[in-house]
């Protein structure tokens, strides 16, 4: 199938409220939607959103330069051209992944299936969802968890290592498993900030109230640092931010340095390859769960077709469009009790809702 024609056009959504993580905090999310069209008339939408903002303007000028190289590109081949991308890896895996998402529903639209099947053959019709909490203090934590808690979910993943003092990490998770009370999972998100020996401490401090897991609780970089907090405590660990491809999540299956792996298409480089991985951690006995990056509806549908594709039976990080403004999309799929339903096909099931998403995106 050839493309003959490669459009995009920036976006700049501010959040509901600040978003705060142990790296910083956020008030809006930046990035891309695109479109490849077909010689058929049929197209496919994807979405580049790195999460670095500093790389938005490097990610620009690389999609600018693709413009001209993709027209009567055969569809397949798309992605060898991202390999020529200057660029660091956190963009060109975002714009690897846009590329993917719109091949895949670009494909999936023409065969009249959905995107969860393109890639699986097979998918669960919904799968569960968490609620993100972020906040500054155990108040606002606890008020955000128990209103979630309200709207029918059942496990909440709170954003947490923006301390290295175990008193005030307690007080933040004991206030949420107040809030929320005994039968609601909480799993934690350190976003990398803890040293191993931190790690080991804070972990063992907030472990009585009863954590699911925590993600990333050192650095990315350091595999060894992971599997020896995995070793030290006994609380479940989860891979993220060092998932960034399938030769990265092999050295964490080697390593046996996490009970679970944390997939975000928008860092390891889109559907196809966060599948593989997947498959490849499921061979060796471990979970993978899938969430978004805070993107726009298009990849959060991409992102739910992937969770379904993947038959992941945890709550996955996908019910993320509340905390924009605006998603962007029509068919943009919410939480249920929970649940999140697979987004009904032919593709990805979204379409650009021009009309709300004005404000935030570029003009054709």
């Amino acid at each position: 199938m050839k493309i003959i024609e490669f459009g995009w056009r920036a976006y700049r959504i501010p959040l509901r409220r600040e978003f705060v993580t142990s790296a910083g905090a956020r008030q809006f999310r930046e990035g891309f939607i695109i479109r490849l069209q077909a010689q058929s008339g049929l197209y496919g939408l994807g979405e580049i959103a790195p999460l670095n903002r500093r790389t938005i303007p490097a990610a620009a000028r690389a999609l600018t330069a693709l413009t001209g190289q993709l027209a009567g590109t055969d569809l397949e081949c798309v992605g060898l051209l991202t390999a020529r991308l200057d660029l660091t890896p956190d963009a060109a895996n975002a714009i690897r992944c846009g590329l993917d998402i719109a091949a895949c529903d670009l494909i999936a639209r023409q065969q009249g299936i959905s995107v969860a099947k393109l890639i699986a053959g097979s998918a669960r019709d919904a799968v569960p969802v968490n609620a993100t909490i972020s906040a500054r203090t155990p108040g606002t934590a606890a008020g955000l968890a128990r209103r979630a808690v309200q709207d029918g979910f059942g496990c909440i993943k709170l954003k947490a290592g923006m301390t290295r003092d175990p008193g005030s990490e307690s007080e933040m998770v004991g206030a949420v498993r107040d809030a929320v009370g005994p039968n609601v999972l909480i799993r934690l998100d350190i976003n990398g900030a803890w040293s191993v020996q931190t790690a080991i401490r804070m972990i063992r401090a907030v472990s009585r109230f009863g954590i699911e897991y925590v993600e990333q609780p050192v650095a990315a970089d350091d595999v060894e640092g992971l599997a020896a907090v995995r070793t030290a405590v006994n609380v479940p660990i989860a891979a993220d931010e060092a998932v960034t491809n399938l030769d990265a999540a092999r050295l964490i299956i080697d390593a046996r340095a996490a009970d679970l792996l944390i997939l975000k298409p928008m860092i390891v480089g889109g559907l196809r390859p966060a599948m593989a991985i997947a498959i490849r951690a499921a061979e060796a006995g471990i979970e993978s769960v899938i969430t978004t990056t805070i993107d726009s509806g298009v990849a959060i549908a991409a992102a739910a077709h992937l969770a379904c594709a993947a038959a992941c039976t945890r709550a996955c990080g996908l019910a993320t469009a509340e905390l924009l403004e605006s998603d962007l999309a029509i068919g943009t799929p919410h939480p249920r009790a929970g649940m999140m339903a697979c987004p009904a096909g032919p593709g990805l099931g979204v379409e650009i809702d021009e009309a709300a998403a004005a404000p935030y995106l570029e003009r054709t």
